[in-house]
């Protein structure tokens, strides 16, 4: 298995739109949501994707043998710390290590970078898959924890109990 990070490039621009849409949709499932397909979608991940080439970020198209099969978005916040700000692989392409070795590469490029000591990532407390990954790479020391308020009807239907608090999810 070969897995390479690739410096976004123009040429992926018009795929690489398509995960970012997939990579949000897939968020809105986590939360039972169905996710809204329309020209909005477009326009938003387009957004996104200018925000990921800004200064301050670095955005990897993933290949698997030669393939394009997804992203890795990298963000430098300030300080030591880099940040795996976003990962996505192609749904039909997971579960081969694709993502392990991505953010294992993405570790080595921070790592290259004088001064950064460490990376974060967040990750959404549904996202079971994703935290048991990070957690076997090594990804165990708590650092923020960020509290959200919805400001309409919270529709969390899960809850979970940490430092003696409760909070849904």
């Amino acid at each position: 298995m070969t897995v390479v990070l690739e410096e976004y490039h123009s040429r992926f621009r018009e795929e690489t739109i398509e995960r970012i849409i997939r990579f949000f949709g897939y968020h809105c499932e986590l939360r039972g949501k169905k996710p809204i397909s329309d020209e909005k979608n477009h326009e938003n991940a387009a957004v996104n994707l200018s925000s990921w080439t800004s200064d301050g970020h670095e955005l990897y198209v993933i290949e698997y043998n030669e393939r394009s099969v997804g992203f890795l978005h990298i963000g430098y916040r300030g300080g030591n710390v880099a940040w795996i700000e976003d990962i996505f692989v192609d749904e039909t392409m997971r579960r081969k290590g694709i993502a392990t070795e991505a953010i294992k590469l993405a570790e080595e490029l921070i790592k290259s970078k004088p001064g950064y000591d460490a990376v974060c990532l967040e990750v959404v407390p549904r996202n079971l898959d994703a935290m048991r990954l990070y957690h076997k790479l090594g990804y165990d020391s708590l650092n923020m924890i960020t509290v959200r308020k919805e400001l309409y009807d919270n529709n969390r239907d899960k809850k979970i109990a940490l430092f003696g608090l409760d909070y849904k999810y």
